[in-house]
């Protein structure tokens, strides 16, 4: 079964997002630690849409999707903005970003550290960012 959540370009639908995310991961029986990092990654990449493919323009919105197959659970991220390649992205190591004082870089490489796929697919008009997470097979729905 797959969840889907609308929502516009604007920062404050944010926690709509984790909201929506918590829930639907607790009906996957995915919770604790693994759920708090899986809605930490997809709230990092809705707020990268949001703020740099966006400007917050609060006209323009995003669709929240989640699912599971097999043993992997998938969030899907459609947006009609210019899509960031962040499959492509070599994410900095967190030491490198603090020593040299960078704004901004953290989001990506938490991305990247928490989930075991990403992929940007272009769509005729939009991009969806796929981002997997393998999960426990046992687990039952």
């Amino acid at each position: 079964m797959k969840a889907y959540l609308k929502v516009r370009c604007n920062k404050e639908f944010l926690a709509t997002i984790r909201e929506f995310m918590k829930d639907r991961l607790k009906d996957l029986q995915v919770s604790g630690q693994l759920s708090n990092q899986i809605v930490l990654a997809v709230d990092e990449a809705c707020a990268n849409c949001m703020i740099h493919q966006h400007q917050c323009d609060n006209y323009s919105t995003i669709e929240v999707s989640i699912y599971r197959e097999e043993g992997t659970l998938y969030t899907e991220i459609k947006d009609t903005g210019k899509a960031f390649p962040i499959d492509e992205y070599e994410p900095n190591q967190i030491e490198e970003i603090v020593k040299a004082r960078r704004k901004g870089g953290l989001g990506i490489n938490l991305i990247h550290h928490i989930m075991d796929e990403i992929q940007v697919e272009e769509k005729r008009d939009y991009y969806v960012y796929r981002l997997g997470k393998r999960i426990d097979p046992n687990l039952r729905l």
